[in-house]
């Protein structure tokens, strides 16, 4: 099986890495999920703000356990939740309050919340080869559907050139908030980055962006980028949603969201009736693009040297329940499950492209 070291992973994951371009990050603004045109949101800052006070309920009966990387990797539970702030339902003006206060208290050493939880975004490299061999993996466990073998990841790849050493980098953005039509506690959502060989060295063909359960692509050519030599895409990031979409729109993305919202009680339940929100995203002319820290997750390989700290990340992978809370059974939409627990999505990022993501055709 064609493969890539630790090492060059790390270098493909940096060299393509996002820019993102989102509201500030202000107290002093209005949470994302208010009208108002002076808003602010949370940034990614990795899954250190869900763990600072979250805790892991396994069942109505079973003691609460702080919510620690190893608490975390010896759960066994899919109904379990990492919840932040409890019943009763989330409250987004309470998540604002507490968010920010997360971000200025200090620890034992002085360091605020800032400090101590930098932007950060998390990224997974997997060869064409050894996404096929992890779908087909999960599907054998039952677990997933398997890809059909024509499932390439077209248009960037065609049956009859897809190579086993294409490359496919995941990046994963986790906010501690979800503040939009279906709020909810944790949100994971992200892009993914499509290479393919050239000579010795790779070059970028597309992108998808992740927008709520499906997403929109583009060819490279198409993507705006940031540096010299256009291998950071810029994502403009859906104010409360965290959707991530490919350029700015004065008016925003109308989205159809599936779920019968009850406004007064805040509450969006998985029945089949639908209604539009529109996502607002941050202008880069207002708010200039950010180089998040990247951080490579261990999967399908790791470092060779077992105390390096990438290794800590594959705890909080295994961790099968939901990040945030999740009521009455989940009937209620709650927290989402994390990365490694999306099924398709992320064991064959190019077969779910193709099936699930369709052609943005909106222009400059």
């Amino acid at each position: 099986m064609p493969t890539l070291t630790w090492e060059e992973r790390t270098e493909l994951a940096q060299r393509f890495a996002p820019r993102l371009v989102l509201f500030p990050e202000q107290q002093n603004l209005s949470r994302p999920g208010k009208e108002d045109k002076n808003i602010g949101d949370y940034h990614p800052r990795g899954i250190g703000p869900l763990l600072e006070r979250g805790v892991i309920a396994t069942g109505a009966f079973q003691p609460r356990q702080p919510a620690a990387l190893d608490t975390l990797a010896d759960c066994a539970s899919s109904t379990a939740q990492l919840i932040l702030l409890g019943k009763p339902l989330p409250n987004p003006d309470r998540a604002w309050q507490s968010y920010f206060d997360i971000l200025g208290a200090a620890d034992r050493d002085g360091r605020a919340g800032r400090e101590r939880f930098p932007l950060t975004i998390y990224a997974c490299a997997r060869t064409r080869a050894e996404a096929y061999a992890a779908s087909q993996s999960a599907a054998a466990l039952g677990k997933d559907s398997p890809p059909d073998s024509n499932e390439v990841g077209r248009p960037f790849f065609k049956p009859e050139n897809a190579a086993a050493d294409d490359v496919a980098i995941q990046y994963w953005f986790c906010y501690y908030y979800d503040d939009w039509a279906n709020q909810h506690e944790g949100d994971w959502e992200g892009i993914c980055v499509f290479l393919r060989r050239d000579r010795a060295d790779y070059a970028a063909v597309g992108a998808s962006y992740y927008a709520h359960e499906t997403g929109k692509r583009r060819h490279w050519t198409e993507v705006e980028c940031a540096g010299a030599g256009r291998t950071h895409p810029l994502v403009f990031v859906a104010a409360g949603s965290h959707a991530s979409y490919f350029q700015h729109v004065d008016l925003g993305y109308v989205t159809t969201v599936p779920g019968f919202i009850i406004p007064v009680l805040g509450l969006r339940l998985q029945v089949d009736v639908s209604t539009t929100r529109v996502d607002r995203v941050a202008d880069s002319r207002a708010d200039q693009p950010i180089a998040p820290r990247v951080e490579l997750l261990p999967n399908p390989i790791g470092p060779a040297d077992p105390d390096d700290p990438a290794w800590q990340h594959v705890k909080w992978l295994a961790f099968p329940g939901t990040w945030g809370v999740r009521l009455m059974g989940g009937l209620i939409y709650g927290g989402p499950r994390g990365p490694s627990h999306k099924g398709l999505k992320w064991h064959n990022p190019f077969a779910w492209m193709e099936r699930y993501c369709s052609p943005d055709f909106l222009a400059y």
